[in-house]
Formats: structure tokens, C-alpha cells, sequence
């Protein structure tokens, strides 16, 4: 009796093997490195793909000849057609600039891509704006304020009715305003630019910026420029204490919860007005322990106010 003959797999075999899927799914996450911006290791991508370094070599300058170029700095990219308007890396570079990088609590790249991928009206998060000076009117002088910086040209303007000649630094925003820190007659201040006018950049001359300036300028975390400060105690009552202990609302603030709930702060302060506006808007929670003159200054503030508000 002859055996039956096997009948032929009525599916037809996938010429798709492992192989063929693996390499696709590596170009494919090669390729979203690329367009986020990021470097290219070819040893990390070896090793992460379990795969040789030649490979991975063989998928850049191969497989993906005509949509990768190599750069003259040693750095494989997109050839310019098929980059993004702006790569996604950027995202971070704008955050940092923009003095948001820690606004959310998760920075990583894809939480921020799938944020602004969901429509405004369904995300989980919402940020409500900081009010922030219009400066549109002001556009031109503060283009040539950034270009003089950058050129490194004095300047001349007038600020609150009196001429100036200054040597720009950089251009600082602060609690919605933006300043221009400059160092004029061998000081280094500040100016806000909504009030500088008539400006005039001598292209002519060229000054070398101080790196004492510009290391003092890093170094601040405020806009208050002078050559010593003041060391401030502050005794917050424990009905403020959250707030001033869950931010810094002080430059180079530091604190101390003491047994009763109250916080002991300490801060830098380089003009006594930095300070004042502050304490007034935390009355009567917050008392100036020190310098004891600042509190008498605070006092006798309160004392002159009241006596217009009774005389109205």
C-alpha cells in the first residue's frame, strides 16, 4: 500500500525572516535618533542591537545612503531634505533658555513630544502664563542690543532723562521684565529695557568684556548689581512657612525649620528695596531679624503709610 503523498502548505512561506524584521526595526530607531537630533554610537548601537560595529557602519553608509550624511566633525546627521524644521533635541536647548527646564516633572524628550502631540483641550497638564512686559514696540533697539553684545560695540541711549554710554553684557529677563546688564563708567548695572531710548550702537568701537563680569553675571540669580551684599535673617511665621520652603522667593536663600513650625531664613540681599516688597507682601507672617535698621526702615514705611491713608 503506497503511502499518501504529503499535500503542498496551501499558505505560501514569508520570505520575511528574523533577519529581514530585526534590520528594519534597527533603521527605523536609528532613523528617530536622527530626527530628534541625537549623536549617533555606532559601539552603543552595536551593542544595543547585538550586532557588530561593521553592521551598524554598513547601515549608515549603506542602507541608508542618500537620507545620512557623515559631517566634516565626525557626526552622522539627515542630509538637510529630510531634517525636521526643527529637531526635537531643541526642545531641551529652548526649556534651558527659556528658564523652564524644570517646570514639569518629567523633562525626558518623549513626555514633552507626546504633551504637545495631545490637542490643548485633552491634556492632563495645564500651565497658566506669567504675566510678562510687551516689548514688541521695542523690537528694534533690543535686536541691536543682542547684536552689539554679540559684536561687542559700546552703546549710547537715554535712560530716565539722563545720556548714557555703555558697554553691554547680556540681556537678562527677570520676573517678566528684561534688562540689560552694561558696565558704565568702570561699574556694571542695570537697565530695563522698556526705558532705554534713543539708542545709538557705535559700530565703530569695540570694547573686551570683563571675565570678572561676566563670572559675576553667571553667578547671579538676580538683576540687582552691586559690589557687596547684605546678610538678611528672616523669622517666617509657620502660616507662610510652606511657601517660602517649597521655592526660593530670596536670592541665595536658605532656611531652617525650627520645633514650633516656623522657618529662620537666610538670604543675600544687594539693596534694602530688593528685600522690602517682599516682606510687605507677606505681612504679618514675615519679621526681619536682621540687619534690625531694615526692620526700622520697614516700620517707619508702614508708619508714613498710614498716616497719608488717614489723612484721606
Amino acid at each position: 500500500m503506497l503511502a499518501a503523498k504529503p499535500q503542498p502548505d496551501s499558505k505560501p512561506k514569508s520570505t520575511r525572516g528574523p533577519t529581514v524584521t530585526k534590520l528594519a526595526q534597527r533603521l527605523s530607531r536609528i532613523l528617530a535618533l536622527l530626527h530628534q537630533g541625537d549623536d549617533i554610537d555606532k559601539h552603543l548601537l552595536a551593542e544595543k542591537y547585538e550586532v557588530s560595529v561593521r553592521t551598524i557602519e554598513r547601515d549608515l553608509s549603506d542602507r541608508l545612503h542618500g537620507i545620512v550624511e557623515y559631517t566634516a566633525d565626525e557626526r552622522w546627521q539627515l542630509v538637510p531634505h529630510h531634517r525636521s524644521t526643527i529637531p526635537a533635541s531643541h526642545l531641551h536647548d529652548y526649556t534651558r533658555m527659556a528658564g523652564t527646564a524644570h517646570l514639569l516633572p518629567d523633562p525626558s524628550l518623549p513626555y514633552l513630544l507626546e504633551q504637545l502631540a495631545t490637542p490643548e483641550a485633552r491634556r492632563a497638564t495645564h500651565v497658566q502664563p506669567t504675566p510678562h512686559e510687551d516689548l514688541r514696540i521695542q523690537s528694534p533697539a533690543f535686536a541691536q542690543l543682542q547684536a552689539a553684545i554679540k559684536q561687542q560695540h559700546e552703546c549710547r541711549f537715554t535712560y530716565k532723562g539722563t545720556p548714557r554710554h555703555a558697554q553691554p553684557y547680556r540681556l537678562i529677563h527677570k520676573s517678566g521684565v528684561w534688562y540689560l546688564a552694561a558696565e558704565e563708567a568702570g561699574r556694571l548695572k542695570n537697565f530695563s529695557v522698556a526705558l532705554v531710548q534713543a539708542l545709538q550702537v557705535d559700530e565703530a568701537s569695540r570694547f573686551t568684556p570683563k571675565k570678572a563680569h561676566q563670572d559675576y553675571i553667571n553667578d547671579k540669580d538676580d538683576v540687582w548689581f552691586t559690589e557687596s551684599t547684605t546678610e538678611v535673617l528672616l523669622r517666617v511665621a509657620p502660616e507662610a512657612a510652606h511657601y517660602f520652603a517649597r521655592r526660593q522667593l530670596l536670592p541665595q536663600q536658605q532656611h531652617r525649620m525650627d520645633a514650633d513650625g516656623s522657618l529662620l531664613v537666610t538670604t543675600h540681599i544687594n539693596h534694602v528695596n530688593q528685600l522690602l516688597p517682599v516682606v510687605r507682601f507677606w505681612l504679618p507672617n514675615v519679621r526681619i531679624v536682621k540687619p534690625v535698621e531694615w526692620h526700622a526702615e520697614l516700620v517707619e514705611g508702614l508708619r508714613q503709610a498710614l498716616a497719608k491713608w488717614d489723612a484721606r
